[in-house]
C-alpha cells in the first residue's frame, strides 16, 4: 500500500487519483493531491 510523504496518509492503489496525458499516467494522493508517481504507458516506443 502506498504512503503519501507530504500528508503521511496510506492508501489503497485503487484509491489513488489518475490522470492521463499523452503516454503518462500522473497518480496523485487523494487527500492532499501530491503527485505521488509518473508511468510511461508499456510498449510506447520513442
Amino acid at each position: 500500500m502506498p504512503t503519501c510523504k507530504q500528508c503521511g496518509s496510506t492508501l489503497e492503489t485503487a484509491d489513488l487519483v489518475r490522470h492521463e496525458a499523452g503516454d503518462l499516467l500522473m497518480v496523485h494522493c487523494p487527500e492532499c493531491q501530491r503527485l505521488m508517481g509518473t508511468y510511461r504507458e508499456p510498449g510506447y516506443n520513442r
